[in-house]
């Protein structure tokens, strides 16, 4: 048997004097102090998103005719008509109406002063 004598180098670490104490006391508060008006206010404009929204599935859902006129526009890439007829129930808020041959997707949103504060986003099928 051969015994290999193989050295190992063992770091050893000094203090900085440039270290920075990272120990936090435990009742110290790492975040800045919560205010909570901004998101009450943004709470508050997705209730009406949230009641537009409504407003759009309720006409689709309740009229065949209404569901019919928006397919047709987005068949035929009608994005006007499409804009026009959703405007039509009562919607408020600003929306984008996107569509595929599968779905109709509207993103719609409200705004805080000149910051977008909400946004909620519907899709609805129309094939599987």
């Amino acid at each position: 048997m051969h015994v290999v004598w193989v050295p190992c180098y063992v770091p050893v670490f000094y203090p900085s004097p440039y270290r920075i104490n990272h120990c936090v006391h435990p009742y110290q508060r790492l975040y800045p102090e919560v205010n909570e008006g901004v998101f009450v206010q943004s709470a508050s404009s997705m209730m009406g998103v949230m009641e537009d929204a409504r407003t759009v599935v309720e006409q689709i859902s309740n009229s065949k005719d209404f569901a019919n006129e928006v397919m047709g526009a987005a068949q035929e890439s009608d994005q006007s008509k499409v804009d026009t007829l959703i405007r039509s129930t009562g919607v408020t808020s600003s929306f984008q109406a996107e569509y595929n041959p599968d779905r109709l997707k509207l993103n719609m949103s409200s705004s805080a002063g000149e910051v977008e504060c909400c946004k909620l986003t519907v899709i609805l099928r129309w094939r599987l």
